[in-house]
């Protein structure tokens, strides 16, 4: 396993250059997610510290509803599975 390659990857998904694809658009609703085994991809490697704690930390808190619950992105509807892994996040 390249380590550095992977780390690479890792935190260009939210990139600018991933944003004009299509694929990003489309699984905007599992960017929750995606966060979360990002990290956790990025803990296993020794890379946390490389990742932008405080933008992580708002878009999670983008994602909370009146209702307690958390969503998959912003503006979308809260559930379950994306409630856990932004308290897991946190």
């Amino acid at each position: 396993l390249n380590q550095e390659l992977s780390k690479k990857y890792i935190k260009s998904l939210d990139g600018d250059e991933a944003k004009e694809t299509f694929s990003y658009w489309v699984l905007e609703h599992l960017k929750m997610s995606g966060a979360y085994w990002g990290l956790t991809a990025m803990s296993l490697m020794d890379g946390l510290g490389e990742m932008d704690r405080d933008e992580g930390i708002r878009f999670v808190q983008s994602c909370h509803h009146e209702s307690g619950g958390f969503s998959g992105n912003a503006d979308h509807d809260p559930h379950l599975l994306y409630t856990l892994s932004a308290i897991q996040i946190l």
